[in-house]
């Protein structure tokens, strides 16, 4: 027998609630605590510890994204997401998109769903959600298993929200800005089973702040140079120190002493 769901006896609440939104309702309030623009909540409720929202846009009218002609609704379809908890509970939206179908007949579209930036397509964690992983996984050094446990979705859809959200962010050149010390490490990355070898990294580090700039597969003198002319070429005339964590004759501290030799 199928599930039932989490919103089954509140229709009633869900309707009234929405034809209340913008006359002081608790749905307002619900809403701001919500914190998304242009979404409205028109029911809530809890299951097993979780907070479950019903959403729905305030989008009143839909344009079909092919020719821009306003269509006819088309019904609705239900998709779950979660979201960043709150006080503290685990949090689902059930956000009930609008679909519509277009009345132009020379138009190759026939239907389609609406759209949100906070919630991207196919997606199982708002956009907010997805960056707040990334954000701890990067400032608070949480394990990405442990966020997708308290997220509530899989390893892999938390991983690629630190991909998706994080590598913007290494590859934008400010993070290199005002660098004065760089300091290069090696790190076991991964280590050896009947399988494969062990696996090494050499990490780049902003001496002066603690900050990781870089980690790099392998751990040669060509890692460490090869890395430093890929950088901008402004990049190493700001640097004044350079060294490694190890042994003065290991060839990252040798490579870096013989890079810096020609910047």
């Amino acid at each position: 027998m199928p599930e039932a769901s989490p919103f089954c006896g509140l229709r009633h609440q869900q309707e009234q609630e929405a034809s209340d939104v913008g006359n002081g309702s608790d749905a307002v309030g619900v809403a701001a605590l919500l914190g998304m623009h242009d979404f409205v909540v028109t029911a809530q409720t809890e299951r097993d510890g979780e907070v479950w929202l019903a959403i729905e846009t305030t989008t009143t009218r839909l344009a079909c994204p092919s020719c821009g002609v306003f269509g006819v609704g088309n019904g609705r379809r239900r998709v779950l997401v979660r979201d960043l908890p709150i006080a503290g509970r685990p949090t689902v939206l059930v956000w009930a998109k609008r679909t519509g179908r277009c009345q132009e007949t020379l138009c190759e579209r026939s239907s389609w769903s609406e759209t949100s930036s906070l919630i991207s397509p196919r997606a199982s964690l708002t956009e907010r959600a997805r960056r707040e992983i990334c954000r701890r996984v990067g400032e608070e050094l949480d394990s990405v298993a442990e966020l997708a446990r308290e997220f509530g979705v899989g390893w892999a859809t938390a991983h690629q929200a630190v991909i998706d959200h994080g590598d913007p962010l290494i590859e934008h050149d400010g993070r290199l800005e005002h660098v004065t010390g760089l300091g290069v490490d090696e790190h076991t990355f991964q280590h050896a089973n009947a399988a494969r070898r062990t696996q090494m990294v050499t990490t780049f580090v902003d001496i002066d702040r603690g900050r990781l700039l870089d980690a790099v597969p392998g751990r040669s003198g060509d890692v460490v140079r090869d890395w430093v002319k890929a950088q901008p070429f402004w990049w190493a005339d700001q640097i004044r120190v350079a060294g490694s964590t190890r042994s003065p004759v290991t060839p990252q501290r040798s490579a870096t002493c013989s890079q810096k030799r020609h910047w």
